[in-house]
């Protein structure tokens, strides 16, 4: 975003915004000064912002990326009176527990129960490592003998063979979903996983080989899809993170300003944006009319009124 002139904000949370700002003069301002929310981003929130009071702790988990694991994750941690409070960023990767001292220790342990590797970080501005990648030819070969499967059953071939097909794709590319779905339904959790496995074991049970074999291959064609999809959006939004400055001039408690690093900024705190500058944090502007570009955010192709 871009603001056109000298304002003040009184900063509530990190976000992906930015600004800049062309004129030189001061009026006062009411207005929201970004429009991303905040779970896209950046510094870890207050323990009190999470839901509990306690010790604070950032934990990253590549394996989770949608809502199906944190429902999974929550009910799990959720059980625990250790744990005050949790806070999810699926674009990070990253889960911010609020609790009690000692806990973090059984919290880790109670997460690999669930088939995830959680890792204790500090820095959660930092991008999450991408997972690594699997190879293609594994589902392409599952795909070939769900097929080659449905090929032998429509042209009336032995069942012994068609079985063997069908077995062999859901072996392929099928592990990984019954585990989850083992995991879940030992938990008390339905989710889509356990479906599935449920599902094409009645169809084996049925002894609806070519149908069994062919969910699974298109159960794990979906999950390779979302997962693209959400690796197109995570970049995208680390691009858009990387336009807002890393510095952002703060008024103290003996009213001088000081230029400090924009993720030690605490909510509550007044900023000041010169014409020029970016917008580093989000928040309400308390003094100063402006326009602010915004097209890095909406698209927007004039900059924005923002007044009282």
């Amino acid at each position: 975003m871009v603001a056109q002139e000298s304002t003040r904000m009184k900063h509530e949370h990190d976000t992906a915004g930015a600004a800049h700002a062309t004129h030189d003069h001061d009026h006062p301002h009411g207005a929201d000064a970004c429009c991303t929310p905040a779970p896209l981003v950046s510094a870890v929130p207050q323990a009190g912002d999470i839901g509990g009071a306690g010790t604070r702790s950032a934990i990253r988990i590549l394996q989770m990326d949608c809502p199906t694991e944190e429902t999974l994750i929550r009910n799990k941690l959720q059980a625990m009176e250790s744990v005050h409070g949790m806070e999810f960023n699926l674009m990070q990767r990253v889960l911010t527990v609020a609790h009690r001292p000692d806990a973090l220790q059984p919290i880790l342990a109670a997460i690999r129960t669930l088939g995830f590797d959680p890792q204790p970080v500090r820095d959660t501005v930092q991008a999450a490592p991408a997972p690594e990648h699997k190879p293609w030819w594994p589902l392409a070969l599952a795909g070939a003998a769900a097929l080659a499967a449905e090929a032998v059953h429509w042209l009336g071939g032995a069942e012994w063979i068609a079985a063997a097909l069908a077995l062999g794709a859901i072996a392929i590319c099928g592990l990984g979903t019954y585990k989850k779905g083992v995991i879940a339904l030992r938990n008390g959790n339905l989710n889509i996983n356990a479906l599935m496995s449920i599902a094409v074991t009645g169809a084996m049970v049925l002894q609806q080989w070519p149908e069994a074999a062919m969910v699974m291959v298109l159960f794990t064609v979906a999950e390779l899809i979302e997962a693209r999809s959400l690796d197109r959006a995570r970049n995208a939004i680390q691009g858009l993170m990387q336009l807002a400055p890393e510095q952002a001039t703060v008024q103290r408690d003996d009213g001088r300003w000081e230029v400090v690093a924009a993720a030690a900024v605490a909510p509550g705190a007044l900023v000041r944006v010169r014409p020029g500058e970016r917008i580093a944090l989000d928040g309400h502007l308390v003094s100063g009319r402006t326009s602010i570009d915004q097209a890095p955010i909406t698209g927007e192709s004039l900059p924005v009124d923002k007044g009282p």
